[in-house]
């Protein structure tokens, strides 16, 4: 981003990720179809039965990792995280299958937010300055703002160790939109239940002349529903 001047560029970040509990029940069912042919013309009974789901499925934040971030005076390839834990309870083994979503109610950056979903099966520490961003000023008469971060090149190149990408990554429209951002499936598990740990990592891209988006904001909200 080029700026002879001194910028402001604030990024209200995803949101506050608070202790939400999805319950849903299910019924296990079965059902059993009787075939009453002759041995000769393929007697046989066929048993049908219907795949439970996880009776309940419980959002939180994860402990020592960043729950939320309201970042400010950021720059072009500023990147952040937040972290959210899904747990899904189940004496049957049953899948529960997820959405991440992202509600985005204010977007003044335009297309250049990109958003990732990253995976773990164990809870990472994360903090705000997770990916260890420092600002660059570059040049004399054209002066140029941009961050660059060590902890972060790309979703298989970072220090979020032992995290994997969910789905593709969502490069956002410029306005107000809401995205799933990835689906998943949990394996349920009798108490305590199964945890995945999700980390929602937000990159305001550095692409071009981007001086329109001084001082401008991104605001939203993360959500986790059951998908069919």
């Amino acid at each position: 981003m080029e700026r002879k001047n001194t910028i402001l560029l604030t990024v209200i970040a995803i949101a506050t990720l608070l202790v939400a509990v999805v319950g849903a029940t299910f019924a296990y069912f079965t059902a059993t179809i009787q075939d009453d042919r002759t041995a000769g013309s393929g007697q046989g009974e066929t048993k049908v039965t219907a795949g439970s789901v996880a009776s309940e499925t419980i959002v939180a934040n994860v402990d020592n990792a960043a729950g939320k971030f309201t970042a400010t005076d950021v720059y072009p390839g500023h990147v952040e995280v937040a972290a959210l834990s899904v747990t899904a309870k189940s004496d049957t083994n049953a899948p529960v299958k997820i959405n991440i979503k992202y509600n985005v109610t204010t977007n003044n950056l335009g297309t250049h937010v990109k958003v990732y979903v990253m995976k773990s099966d164990t809870p990472i520490t994360t903090t705000a300055t997770q990916f260890s961003c420092d600002k660059q000023v570059t040049g004399t008469e054209t002066v140029q703002y941009s961050e660059t971060c060590s902890g972060w090149t790309n979703a298989t190149t970072n220090n979020l160790t032992g995290a994997s990408q969910v789905g593709t990554t969502t490069t956002l429209k410029g306005n107000a939109e809401e995205v799933v951002l990835a689906s998943d499936t949990i394996t349920g598990a009798e108490d305590p239940g199964k945890t995945a740990y999700y980390y929602i990592v937000v990159e305001y891209t550095n692409d071009d002349e981007q001086n329109a988006e001084m001082g401008q904001s991104l605001e939203g909200k993360v959500s986790v529903e059951l998908a069919a």
